[in-house]
């Protein structure tokens, strides 16, 4: 592993979000019916040398006071940005236009949360990060998180409504792995060793989170939940799990070196299947392997195998 990765990563990510930050503030000044977020490497302080920017943007205007479209200002932002030198995912993506805030907060569930709102809901909880107009990104997190944990919860009971749609997010977007990828050119190997780390990762410190905020009356879980979801999962994980992470966090620091190499990460990103015929593939499989070990090991061990967290992920 390269000396330092993960400062090295975390260096790399706060560049940009201060280009991105400071890019959105020239362009949008006091506007308050608007606030702009990232996902992905970025926001977690996981930056690469070939990472790109999933930022979103978010409308707070009320959904029944009319409709906005700021596809303008969000054309204007990604082309500033492009001028800066950040990389821009491709067109077309899931963070593509903006979304009502409101669409965050419900449904949750049901046959109207789709795959995207899905998507774009457990990002903006799980990992995201603001860039513009703070103060709402993060009253619209407390906001989240109050529509999973009712004042009705009673205390010895875990957040399921929450932990139950992490669960879903994760089992969704190994399926549509699959569904995206499989028989086109589109790099499996380079999503899969993602998917079987970072992503893994992102819903395991969501478990985590819910796990810690149980046996808590219900405005305290809330609390707890808005303060640990304000940290990112790897901050968050060595807060609660100390040194009982270091080994997982060791098996991660050797996957965001291995994305770090150009030629490593240039393997992986070959087209189609031809990317998991490699060798640089055989050790992601391998890492991702021992990886999931060890967080099994963890959830086990520190929670402890009859406990209602670890019932409830089994069941």
């Amino acid at each position: 592993m390269k000396p330092n990765i993960f400062e090295k990563c975390a260096d790399f990510a706060e560049v940009q979000l201060e280009v991105m930050r400071n890019a959105a503030l020239d362009i949008f000044g006091e506007r308050q019916d608007v606030i702009i977020g990232v996902n992905g490497s970025v926001a977690r302080r996981e930056y690469t040398s070939g990472s790109d920017i999933d930022h979103f943007f978010l409308s707070t205007v009320p959904e029944s006071t009319q409709e906005v479209d700021l596809s303008a200002e969000e054309s204007e932002f990604r082309s500033v940005l492009e001028g800066k030198g950040l990389k821009m995912p491709a067109s077309g993506g899931v963070f593509e236009g903006a979304l009502n805030a409101d669409k965050l907060l419900s449904p949750i569930g049901g046959d109207n949360d789709t795959n995207k709102t899905l998507t774009r809901r457990m990002l903006f909880l799980l990992e995201g990060e603001w860039i513009f107009n703070q103060k709402a990104f993060e009253e619209l997190r407390v906001k989240l998180i109050s529509q999973y944990v009712a004042d009705s919860l009673d205390q010895d009971k875990l957040a399921l409504y929450l932990l139950n749609d992490i669960i879903r997010y994760w089992r969704t977007i190994c399926i549509d792995f699959e569904h995206k990828t499989s028989g086109g050119k589109k790099p499996r190997a380079l999503r899969l060793a993602k998917l079987r780390m970072s992503r893994m990762l992102l819903c395991f410190a969501g478990m985590v989170a819910v796990a810690e905020a149980s046996d808590l009356p219900p405005n305290e879980k809330r609390e707890r939940l808005v303060e640990l979801f304000s940290q990112q999962g790897i901050g968050r994980l060595e807060g609660i799990l100390s040194d009982e992470f270091s080994s997982a966090k060791l098996l991660y620091g050797q996957f965001l070196s291995s994305l770090d190499d150009s030629n490593f990460r240039s393997k992986l990103n070959l087209d189609g299947d031809e990317g998991m015929q490699t060798p640089e593939f055989e050790k992601m499989t391998e890492l991702a392997r021992k990886f999931k070990s060890e967080l099994v090991d963890i959830m086990l061990n520190h929670y402890g195998p009859s406990t209602r967290i670890v019932h409830a992920i089994l069941l």
